[in-house]
């Protein structure tokens, strides 16, 4: 699940890869995954980080619009901070990354990503993307690429919504909190998921 809050980096084929073999039938036949008891699960889905390597694209574009060498520090969720640069400047070489299609529009999912998606969906479980990527300037271009990498990599998802406030998702969609896992890699994400109750990895 890309940098996590256990300070390490993890990927979404692990997790989801295994997340089908963790789903069991109860006594009723429902399907239940950690405390969450349906028939079928909303799986409310992270993409940089968890589906698309980010940081790992991100590092070497930054290193040459700086002219600088860079590491990538995966114990570090801002790993950019490392670099001495700010969210600002983040954002800022983020957004000529995405109009330069350099990155979100291209580069492949992490190992395992598309046929553990594929394994869940085929489940009968529902793939909800929901990401941070509604940045300031680049909100059309962000819809686009998210649209057209995903396409791409054949990862099929039922909705895709930019939003930084991750849990609103559930009431515009109308799910149920109980029915739902949200997969991400920013910890504040996934704790504010779970104070909404929705299980979270």
């Amino acid at each position: 699940v890309g940098p996590a809050s256990l300070g390490e980096y993890e990927q979404i084929g692990y997790v989801a890869s295994h997340a089908v073999e963790l789903v069991g039938h109860d006594g009723d036949g429902l399907l239940a995954f950690g405390g969450c008891v349906a028939e079928h699960l909303d799986v409310l889905c992270d993409v940089d980080g968890v589906l698309y390597p980010l940081p790992e694209l991100f590092t070497p574009y930054a290193a040459e619009r700086l002219g600088r060498d860079l590491d990538l520090d995966t114990t570090n969720w801002e790993f950019y901070t490392e670099w001495g640069l700010g969210y600002d400047d983040f954002v800022e070489l983020l957004g000529e990354g995405v109009r330069e299609r350099r990155l979100w529009w291209i580069g492949a999912p992490y190992p395992d990503v598309t046929p553990a998606i594929a394994r869940i969906r085929a489940a009968g479980h529902r793939i909800h993307v929901v990401t941070a990527r509604d940045v300031s300037g680049i909100e059309a271009e962000a819809l686009d690429a998210t649209r057209h990498w995903l396409d791409r990599h054949g990862i099929d998802a039922d909705t895709i919504t930019l939003a930084q406030d991750k849990p609103r998702v559930i009431a515009r969609l109308g799910l149920e909190p109980a029915a739902c896992v949200a997969i991400g890699d920013g910890p504040h994400h996934v704790e504010a998921f779970e104070a909404a109750g929705v299980f979270g990895i």
